[in-house]
């Protein structure tokens, strides 16, 4: 099961490469596009950007590394998340590691977290928690997903308010998707509130913490000063915490 879960994250990755290079400039993720390595393939009629089954070169052009990576990576996450969870529980933390991944590596390109990403997945993640709530026969799990998203919406906020320039609107909206898994996977009959804002708060301190870590890593790579990407940071933390909740 896990191999599978993670060969169709190399599938997933492939759409991803899609959504990276066009979500953020609001273009259609269909049709050519003028200054792309290649037009983007259908499968099953999804656009997908794929490097391992292109190899390096497609039509005699050199296809991005960073598709390759992107496929590899939503693979290592899937896998993962597979290991960890089973049944239909898997399903809704497949698209919180896949938006997680499209995220992550739009803010390290663009220093921003398109609203296209978060809310489509917001979309998609409610309906599934629910779904799987009630199948599971754990209704009250749902008021946990509800207390994480609106703690961890809260706690970024806040310093949003009080410095903007210090933490971006699209690292607080993305907190709403992070705290509503953090919420759902913490909840607990005998923790009901303490755990989802437990492991929001664990969510929080670690995606500081390497916040600081990506961030001297950035400006060493990049040599850019000032700004930073601090939601890559967050959301491998809130894998890391969902992992180790499971």
């Amino acid at each position: 099961m896990v191999l599978l879960v993670a060969m169709s994250g190399v599938a997933v990755g492939a759409f991803l490469n899609v959504v990276i290079d066009r979500v953020p400039d609001k273009v259609p993720l269909r049709g050519a596009r003028d200054g792309e390595a290649s037009a983007p393939v259908l499968w099953i009629g999804v656009p997908a950007q794929p490097w391992l089954l292109r190899g390096r070169r497609a039509t005699g052009v050199e296809l991005p590394r960073r598709w390759l990576w992107v496929e590899l990576a939503t693979a290592a996450v899937f896998a993962a998340l597979a290991a960890r969870f089973d049944g239909s529980e898997l399903v809704p933390v497949l698209v919180l590691g896949a938006s997680l991944v499209a995220v992550s590596v739009i803010d390290l390109q663009l220093l921003r977290i398109p609203d296209r990403v978060t809310f489509p997945t917001l979309a998609v993640a409610v309906p599934l928690i629910v779904v799987v709530s009630l199948q599971r026969d754990q209704a009250d799990a749902i008021r946990g997903a509800a207390i994480g998203c609106a703690t961890y919406f809260l706690l970024l906020l806040l310093p949003h308010l009080a410095y903007p320039r210090g933490m971006g609107f699209g690292d607080v909206k993305l907190a709403i998707v992070m705290g509503l898994y953090l919420g759902w996977v913490g909840w607990s009959d005998d923790l009901p509130v303490a755990g989802p804002v437990r492991l929001v708060l664990y969510g929080l301190m670690l995606g500081c913490v390497l916040g600081v870590v990506f961030g001297l890593v950035s400006r060493v790579v990049t040599r850019r000063k000032g700004e930073f990407p601090f939601g890559p940071a967050l959301a491998a933390a809130c894998l890391v915490v969902v992992l180790a909740a499971a």
